[in-house]
C-alpha cells in the first residue's frame, strides 16, 4: 500500500489547471501526469475513449510505459478489451492487486498481451461518466504487485471525475470537427461536380446556339434557294409539273422541319421577346394538330422579372417548361395547359399544370425527362416538384429571384449553372 500520498484540494486544483487549454487527449493526459503521480504512483496510466461515433470501439491514449493499447491510437473493439465489463458498465470499477492471475484480465479473445510485456501487475480502473452516462474510463497501473487499496480507489475517482468531462468535451469536439471536414469535403465534392456541368453544358449551349446559327445560314438559305429553283424549273421544263410540286413540296417540309430544330436549338423568341413569349410560342406549337384540342393560357405576375436574371437561368426555366410542356401534350391527353409564373422577395415559382390523364404510380421518380428537370434545377440551384392535385398534374419549379438583394440567397449566383437538350420522358 502507499502510506505517504498527499491527498490534498491543492493536487486536485493543479489537475484542473493542467487540463485547461489542451486541445487533445494526449495533451490533457501528459499535463497531468504529473499531478496524478504525486497522488496515486503508477508505472503506466491511460485513458480509454468510446468512440462518440460507434459504442463498440474504443481509443487508448497512455503515458509511462508503452504498450500496444496505445500503438497509434488505433480505434479497438471494445470486445477485445481486457477492461471490457468496466466500459460495457457491468462493472462499476476494477481494483486488481495482480492482474497476471486476475481471471478478470484472463478471458478468451481479449486483448491482455500487454499487461504480460509491460510487466503490470496492480490495476485501478475506475469509469469515466457525464451526466451518468460511462464514456471512458482512467486506468492506473504499476508493475508490484498489491500497490493499490481501497484509498487509492476512492483518489483515482476523484480524479476521474475531475476529468470526465473535459475529455468529453474534447471528444465531442474531435467529432464535430471531423464532420464538419466530411460536410465541407462533400460541399467541396458538389461544387466541383457543379463548376464541371457548368462548363460542360454552358458549352453546350453554346455549339447548340453555333448549330442553330449554321442551319439558319447555311442548310436553310441552301433549301430555300433550290426550293425557288424547283418552282422555276415546275413553270418551265415539260417535266410534268405535278411532279416537280411534289418535290417543291417536300423540300418545303424539310425547310419547315428544320426551322423546328432551329428553333430548339437557339430559342430566338426567348432571346428577342422573353420567356413568357418563348414559352406561349413553345405552347402553340406542341399543341398545334393535337388531338383532342388543347387550350393553353401563360401568365406572368412577376412583370417579366426573369427576363432580367442572367441568361443561363432563363434559358434553363424555359426548358423545363418545355420538357413539361411536351411531356403533357404527348402523354396526358390533357385539354388544357397552364404555365404560372409568380414572385416571392427570395424565389420565383414557374408552375406548369395540366388537366389531362393522372400518371402511372411512380411518374415522379422516374428517369429520362423527369430526371432531366431535377438535373437542370440542381444546377441553377432551384427545387422542383412534381404532384397531383385535385385533377391536376403539377410540375413547379422554385428558382432563386434574380432581382433579390446580394447575399439574400446564397446560391443567387445563377451565372454558375445552366441547361441542356430536353430530353422526353
Amino acid at each position: 500500500m502507499h502510506g505517504k500520498i498527499d491527498h490534498t484540494l491543492e493536487h486536485y486544483l493543479a489537475i484542473s489547471r493542467a487540463v485547461a487549454g489542451q486541445m487533445d487527449f494526449k495533451a490533457v493526459l501528459h499535463q497531468i501526469a504529473g499531478e496524478v503521480q504525486k497522488m496515486v504512483p503508477y508505472d503506466h496510466m491511460d485513458v480509454v475513449i468510446i468512440s462518440p461515433d460507434n459504442a463498440d470501439c474504443h481509443v487508448s491514449v497512455e503515458v509511462g510505459v508503452a504498450t500496444k493499447w496505445g500503438v497509434d491510437d488505433g480505434v479497438r473493439p471494445i470486445s477485445e478489451s481486457p477492461i471490457r465489463d468496466l466500459l460495457t458498465g457491468d462493472l462499476d470499477y476494477i481494483l486488481s492487486g495482480d492482474a497476471w492471475e486476475d481471471p478478470v484480465f484472463h478471458i478468451h479473445g481479449h486483448f491482455s498481451a500487454p499487461i504480460f510485456e509491460a510487466d503490470l501487475h496492480s490495476r485501478i480502473h475506475v469509469p469515466l461518466l457525464v451526466h451518468g452516462r460511462l464514456h471512458g474510463s482512467l486506468n492506473i497501473s504499476s508493475h508490484q504487485k498489491n500497490a493499490y487499496g481501497e484509498p487509492d480507489l476512492a483518489v483515482a475517482k476523484n480524479i476521474a471525475d475531475l476529468i470526465s468531462p473535459y475529455f468529453y468535451a474534447l471528444s465531442m469536439g474531435e467529432r464535430a470537427r471531423k464532420l464538419a471536414l466530411s460536410e465541407g469535403s462533400a460541399r467541396g465534392r458538389e461544387e466541383a461536380l457543379r463548376s464541371g456541368a457548368l462548363r460542360l453544358t454552358e458549352g453546350m449551349e453554346y455549339q447548340r446556339k453555333r448549330l442553330g446559327m449554321e442551319l439558319h445560314d447555311q442548310t436553310l438559305g441552301d433549301l430555300s434557294r433550290i426550293y425557288r429553283q424547283v418552282k422555276t424549273l415546275a413553270r418551265r421544263s415539260q417535266i410534268p409539273s405535278a411532279e416537280f410540286a411534289g418535290l417543291g413540296d417536300a423540300i418545303g417540309k424539310c425547310m419547315a422541319e428544320l426551322r423546328r430544330i432551329i428553333e430548339n436549338a437557339k430559342p430566338g423568341v426567348l432571346d428577342l421577346f422573353g420567356l413568357q413569349q418563348a414559352i406561349e410560342a413553345q405552347l402553340q406549337q406542341a399543341v398545334e394538330g393535337a388531338i383532342p384540342a388543347v387550350v393553353y393560357t401563360v401568365t406572368d405576375e412577376t412583370g417579366g422579372a426573369l427576363d432580367q436574371a442572367p441568361e443561363m437561368l432563363r434559358t434553363s426555366v424555359f426548358r423545363v417548361c418545355q420538357e413539361a410542356i411536351n411531356n403533357a401534350v404527348r402523354h396526358s391527353r390533357c385539354g388544357q395547359i397552364s404555365v404560372a409564373i409568380a414572385g416571392r422577395s427570395d424565389a420565383i415559382d414557374v408552375t406548369v399544370s395540366n388537366d389531362g390523364k393522372a400518371p402511372p404510380e411512380g411518374w415522379d421518380r422516374s428517369t429520362r425527362g423527369i430526371d432531366n428537370m431535377r438535373v437542370r434545377a440542381a444546377l441553377i440551384s432551384g427545387r422542383i416538384a412534381f404532384e397531383r392535385n385535385q385533377g391536376l398534374t403539377i410540375v413547379r419549379l422554385t428558382v432563386p429571384n434574380p432581382s433579390a438583394a446580394p447575399g439574400a440567397d446564397p446560391d443567387a449566383d445563377v451565372q454558375r449553372r445552366s441547361s441542356d437538350e430536353p430530353v422526353d420522358s
